[in-house]
């Protein structure tokens, strides 16, 4: 009994010897520990080492890549800009030939055609192409007027795109609604401007506001920066039922344009008149007669007021009394003529601010 109680004691003290010895041998040994973990955080430094380095290298790639792709775009970008101007310049040159064709194609029609009512102007422009500023008082003979206008139906069927009647200030004519009257009768279809400045609207009679509305005139008045009363003078024209359109629109103020002159007439003719904005464009009936524009038939006030002889030819006009035909005309129209050589369209130029003439020849010359 003895011996058995002492096995069994001897058994169960095994037991805890080995317990504790495999809880000595499992408990954790503090500097193996941070040995360990050292290692670990040097090997991840070099390993993040390496990464970095390999980053570091995949990113100066990326860089040389992205600034290689933003040269060529650069380029790309520039090349397209030189396209771009390239086709801008291939358009402006076609559009110019196209200008050229344009003015040496004859119109099927007359457009426009301008027509004086008074030579003389109550403003006093700086270089006026119609030479307004320079013009004795002058106003056209409504007999001859109902003459040449039967004749120029005649010829042209009736068939004039629009009639500009200004001047000069056409409003300074006392008799301008008989002239109203006159261009209605002979060509019942076509649009009729009043082309004025607007300083004797708010003044006109009655009669002259009755006149426009019978023969559908259109009254276009040009806004230079002068005092006019132009709510009285819309509300009239809306009494009275007619359109008030102004000439640019009623915000632009008139500003100041120079019309250079050569002399001596040495220009090219061809050139001179493949630029102009006016030729086979504002074509001027006076007298009788049909110009490609306002300046050859206007310029013997300037000849006049500075002693000049830039001469007018026969074969600068054309007169409806010894056209054969409409086709005659329009074919004339789309040619230059012989005073094209006094014109130097390249030297025209706005000069900004409307400003008033000092009535020298100076405003006519480079």
């Amino acid at each position: 009994m003895q011996s058995n109680h002492t096995n069994n004691m001897g058994g169960g003290g095994n037991k805890l010897e080995n317990l504790s010895h495999h809880c000595k041998e499992t408990k954790p040994n503090p500097l193996a520990i941070f040995i360990k973990d050292k290692k670990r955080w040097i090997l991840s430094l070099v390993k993040n080492s390496k990464q970095h380095q390999k980053l570091k290298a995949e990113l100066a790639q990326l860089q040389i890549n992205l600034d290689s792709t933003q040269l060529k775009l650069l380029d790309s970008i520039k090349q397209n800009q030189i396209l771009q101007n390239q086709l801008k310049s291939q358009e402006s040159k076609i559009k110019l030939q196209d200008s050229k064709l344009t003015k040496l194609t004859p119109q099927s029609y007359l457009r426009i055609l301008e027509i004086h009512l008074a030579e003389h102007c109550n403003l006093n422009c700086f270089s006026c192409n119609h030479f307004s500023q320079l013009a004795p008082k002058g106003f056209p003979d409504i007999l001859q007027f109902k003459q040449d206008m039967e004749r120029l139906s005649n010829l042209t069927f009736g068939l004039v795109g629009r009639f500009h009647l200004m001047g000069g200030e056409p409003l300074l004519n006392p008799n301008c609604k008989d002239f109203f009257q006159v261009t209605r009768k002979y060509f019942p279809k076509s649009a009729i401007w009043l082309v004025t400045n607007g300083i004797l609207l708010e003044s006109q009679p009655k009669d002259f506001w009755e006149s426009c509305r019978e023969n559908k005139i259109e009254i276009h008045p040009t806004k230079y920066p002068i005092k006019v009363n132009w709510e009285v003078i819309e509300q009239k024209c809306k009494d009275f039922g007619i359109p008030l359109i102004f000439y640019d629109n009623s915000n632009i103020q008139k500003t100041s344009y120079k019309t250079i002159l050569d002399l001596k007439g040495s220009l090219d003719s061809l050139n001179g008149f493949s630029y102009c904005h006016q030729a086979n464009n504002c074509t001027h009936f006076k007298n009788g007669k049909i110009y490609p524009c306002s300046i050859a038939p206007n310029i013997q006030y300037f000849n006049a007021a500075f002693h000049q002889n830039l001469p007018i030819t026969p074969i600068d006009f054309i007169d409806i009394y010894k056209a054969k035909d409409y086709h005659e005309i329009l074919q004339f129209l789309a040619k230059p003529i012989p005073f094209c050589r006094f014109c130097n369209l390249a030297k025209w130029k706005s000069i900004g601010e409307w400003k008033t003439s000092k009535k020298e020849i100076g405003e006519y010359l480079e």
